[in-house]
């Protein structure tokens, strides 16, 4: 009987930890960019902008979680990291438009200029699914010359 009421509980305890973790399958949404943002902000803080760019551009790193990713760019819109597109690195964000024309890389940079932070929402390619779809994007300024970035994407 003791066997039983074991089994029992073992069942009871793996039906709830299934449960509870349905909503690890869930898409990446707001608060999973922000985290992102912060640790690599504070990574970056913590180990110089080198070292960073490095575990930035890591596909496999820590910096890039299937459709979230982090990107950098200097105050002048020029990526320095880009793990989903790193063909981007080297090229300018300020002109780049998203697939209804707005020109989202000036909005960005506007927003850093004038408050160091904030977030910005365009339409965008989504590299893990390859469909263009609506993406939310926080941005912050680190020091006086880059700005780091993560988003997430809705349908």
């Amino acid at each position: 009987m003791r066997v039983r009421l074991c089994s029992f509980s073992m069942l009871t305890i793996l039906l709830l930890l299934v449960a509870n973790s349905s909503s690890a399958g869930e898409p990446a949404g707001a608060e999973d960019a922000k985290g992102l943002l912060a640790d690599a902000v504070a990574y970056m803080e913590k180990v110089g902008p080198t070292k960073a760019f490095c575990a930035f551009n890591d596909r496999t790193g820590r910096f890039h979680k299937g459709p979230l990713y982090v990107f950098v760019i200097n105050m002048d819109g020029v990526y320095f990291a880009h793990s989903a597109a790193p063909s981007l690195v080297g090229t300018s964000l300020r002109d780049l438009r998203d697939a209804d024309g707005k020109l989202f890389g000036k909005t960005i940079m506007e927003l850093v200029t004038t408050k160091g932070e904030g977030s910005v929402d365009y339409k965008f390619t989504n590299y893990a699914s390859g469909k263009v779809e609506n993406k939310h994007t926080f941005v912050k300024k680190v020091g006086d010359w880059f700005v780091l970035g993560a988003g997430y994407y809705s349908q």
